[in-house]
């Protein structure tokens, strides 16, 4: 299994900074990769100001295809590269890695989808990012413990470390011990570091951690910071990732209405808690 670096604070949230600069609802960010970089770039260059050791880059939709039916015509391994050189070229101090989110192909609906054709969307992301350059894959906001082995199997056809984070519906996420089990699988499958992303501030999420145990490998937590009007205020979020890191996260960063600002506040309430590191 590849080694992984010691750091501790991950970036926030892209998608929903993206919105607030003007993107709207429906829009790809990937086609501001190609048509406002600079744009993608400032806040990359704003997480990693706020104190973020890694950062994730913007192409949460590469593995779907979802990019075509948004009418996006650029190859994957063009979005990967420019989505690497804005990141390196706005957070050149921070760990990049290669984010990618759910197909959308494997759900309740959609049952029986084939394995390949999900492997085959995954395979591309992994090729397209490994070549263009990140540090590591990042497999989030997995849904389905089903697409979320697919995804990890193709995602160690590349020679680089892989973390993936699920996000199911709190309610499932925290019921009693059924975190710990699906994140040990993952760590079976190979994944190099696991945990969960874009659960709700308020969500028992704790918890949960503390029923996980030890799993040999970093525990990543990145939570959102709530709903539209309704957002945890910086110095909340900063004092939930404390107890989230006291509970057992090692890695930590925030989700959908995370910003800078939350981040800067974070990393001043975890260094005042003292450090610990995997």
């Amino acid at each position: 299994m590849p080694m992984l670096p010691e750091i501790e604070l991950l970036d926030g949230a892209m998608g929903t900074e993206l919105f607030a600069k003007g993107l709207r609802w429906g829009e790809l960010p990937e086609r501001w990769i190609l048509e406002r970089p600079e744009d993608v770039g400032e806040v990359h260059a704003a997480h990693a100001s706020a104190g973020a050791e890694l950062v994730l880059s913007c192409t949460f939709n590469l593995a779907s295809p979802r990019l075509a039916a948004a009418g996006i015509e650029t190859s994957v391994g063009a979005i990967a590269q420019a989505a690497v050189d804005v990141a390196r070229r706005h957070a050149p101090h921070a760990l990049l890695a290669g984010s990618v989110g759910p197909t959308g192909l494997v759900t309740p609906r959609n049952p029986n989808v084939p394995r390949v054709e999900v492997e085959r969307w995954y395979a591309a992301a992994a090729g397209a990012l490994s070549d263009a350059g990140v540090d590591l894959l990042w497999v989030e906001s997995q849904w389905s413990l089903e697409e979320a082995t697919i995804a990890l199997s193709a995602m160690r056809t590349t020679d680089l470390p892989v973390v993936l984070t699920l996000s199911p519906p709190s309610t499932e996420l925290t019921r009693p011990g059924a975190l710990g089990p699906a994140l040990r699988s993952l760590v079976a499958l190979g994944a190099s570091a696991v945990g969960v992303n874009c659960t709700m501030p308020d969500a028992p999420l704790a918890e949960a951690l503390r029923e996980v145990g030890e799993l040999g490998v970093p525990l990543v937590v990145r939570p959102s910071a709530g709903l539209p009007g309704a957002l945890a205020s910086p110095e909340a979020f900063a004092q939930l990732l404390v107890e989230l890191r006291a509970a057992g996260a090692r890695w930590l960063g925030g989700c959908c209405g995370v910003s800078p600002e939350h981040l800067r506040r974070a990393k001043v309430r975890l260094d005042a808690a003292g450090s610990v590191r995997e």
